[in-house]
């Protein structure tokens, strides 16, 4: 993995060291250790698995798993090191907490849903669920697509 001088080699083997989860993704979602896992954005503890995620990069020793609080410190970490190579990126369903592809989501966004960093997002398997959950809370439903490309 090549790094520039704005991130550091160090910075990023600190985040993955503290992130607490196994870097043998094995192109699944990474382990968390809730509580006691480190947000390699912001340097929260991760408490929350229904707003976790994980960018899995292409590094030196394979797939290298980045752990996330929110959606927030994901795509905000993601803007700043372009230099990396992606190759997947996980959410959980909220209803369930079980780990999902990212890409094959549905999201809600809502101000009146209170999430770690102030994302305002929830991530859903089904479409059918997020418009459920929506609803009361005057949310929007989006695909990942739409979602990712917002300002």
């Amino acid at each position: 993995m090549i790094l520039t001088r704005s991130i550091g080699l160090g910075s990023v083997l600190a985040a993955m060291a503290l992130s607490g989860c196994g870097a043998d993704t094995d192109g699944g979602p990474p382990n968390i250790r809730y509580g006691d896992s480190i947000c390699a954005e912001c340097g929260m503890i991760i408490s929350d698995e229904r707003f976790a995620t994980a960018t899995i990069i292409d590094g030196d020793r394979g797939n290298e798993p980045m752990t996330f609080d929110d959606f927030n410190c994901q795509m905000i970490f993601e803007s700043k090191h372009p230099e990396l190579t992606i190759t997947d990126r996980w959410s959980h369903d909220h209803t369930s907490s079980e780990w999902i592809s990212m890409a094959d989501a549905w999201y809600v966004k809502s101000d009146q849903l209170r999430t770690p960093m102030a994302s305002h997002i929830a991530s859903f398997t089904t479409k059918a669920d997020a418009e459920a959950f929506a609803e009361p809370i005057e949310g929007q439903v989006v695909d990942f697509n739409t979602l990712w490309t917002r300002d």
